[in-house]
């Protein structure tokens, strides 16, 4: 049987709108030259979960493939104030996404 808006938890409820307004912001994978729909990735903490916050200003949605890419080959990435994403590879080259 589907759950019910009612017979959700609040935090369950504010996960769902936080998941809602990241994927209609960002639209797809938040890495240079990727199409995946948001609505297929997973949300990245731009700063590392336990020093930073659970809030939009601080994730992005990225294909399965550009998060563990990100966690785990020094790709750094900022988030800015105006939704646009920065992107330094390990290389040093930038990139900027509106």
């Amino acid at each position: 049987m589907p759950m019910s808006v009612t017979d959700l938890t609040s935090r369950q409820s504010d996960e769902h709108v936080l998941e809602c307004y990241i994927s209609a912001r960002d639209r797809t994978c938040r890495f240079p030259g990727c199409g995946q729909p948001a609505a297929r990735c997973d949300l990245d903490h731009v700063a590392a979960w336990k020093p930073g916050r659970t809030a939009a200003s601080n994730i992005i949605p990225l294909c399965r493939h550009h998060h563990r890419l990100k966690t785990h080959h020094r790709w750094q990435v900022t988030l800015s104030e105006d939704s646009s994403v920065d992107w330094q590879s390990p290389a040093g080259r930038e990139y900027h996404l509106k």
